[in-house]
């Protein structure tokens, strides 16, 4: 089978999961509908060029539609930049967990400071080691939201709880299609990509907002029950002032000023 980039790894007992109490578990679209909200087309072979990030890609397309639902921000953050800090490279593609710590540590910078665009037109250039800023810019991210994330049991009724509150990154054998135009797993074929799971219509198909095009809307077969799902939780952070050492020295020295003029 092609390598997309994703990779199979084993659920850990330290691992967050759905249902653990360790998310928040918030109701946002009762209708699992996130189509609304999807972000801009990209696509994962650009230029001719397969990075195997296929984890990073989805994991930040859930992100993006996740914010611009909550808070009707548009944000395109940088999947080469979390591809590369991961270690997508190195191993031709990497597992859904390993790079959501990644992205939960590090960060990510906004697109356009490390952008997959027409300059990038090999495998080399893709995965060019980030400028020491980019690392800065990342941390930023960390800064604004609070992340989390956690697996999905591969059950049914569990997958349709988990997208009421997130798009999901799904794995799927990519890509075969039946003569209804839906995609399906034959028989032995392991998933071997992730795309991010938008839209289910219940009994039928599990719609999918994928990084290839041709087309980049793809319904997936309701039995096609995937090997790994992940839901993910981003919060605004509150930032608080506090006014400074000397500041609070002074008005303290002003106040006691102002009591002896007084007396």
């Amino acid at each position: 089978m092609r390598n997309y980039g994703l990779k199979i790894s084993e659920k850990k007992p330290d691992h967050y999961t759905l249902g653990g109490g360790m998310v928040p578990f918030k109701v946002l679209q009762l209708d699992k509908d996130w189509t609304p909200y999807l972000p801009i087309k990209e696509f994962q072979n650009l230029n001719g060029v397969e990075p195997y990030a296929c984890v990073s890609f989805t994991i930040l397309t859930c992100i993006e539609i996740l914010i611009k639902r909550k808070y009707g921000l548009d944000r395109n953050y940088s999947d080469r930049f979390l591809a590369y800090v991961s270690g997508t490279k190195d191993k031709q593609g990497n597992d859904p967990h390993e790079v959501c710590e990644f992205l939960r540590k590090i960060g990510v910078p906004p697109e356009h400071f490390w952008p997959f665009d027409s300059a990038v037109d090999t495998f080399e250039k893709y995965y060019e080691q980030p400028a020491p800023k980019l690392y800065e810019l990342a941390q930023e991210f960390n800064e604004e939201w609070d992340f989390k994330h956690e697996w999905v049991p591969e059950v049914a009724e569990e997958i349709s709880r988990a997208l009421t509150t997130s798009p999901l990154l799904i794995s799927v054998p990519a890509w075969y299609e039946d003569e209804n135009g839906l995609y399906y797993r034959p028989v032995m074929a392991s998933d071997n990509h992730a795309t991010a799971c938008v839209y289910e219509r219940l009994d039928a198909f599990r719609r999918a907002f994928d990084t290839y095009d041709a087309p980049h809307i793809k319904d997936v077969r309701w039995d096609c029950t995937p090997m790994m799902i992940k839901r993910f939780w981003i919060s605004k952070k509150v930032i608080h002032t506090f006014p400074s050492l000397w500041s609070r020295i002074w008005s303290i020295i002003k106040t006691l000023f102002n009591g002896k003029k007084s007396s």
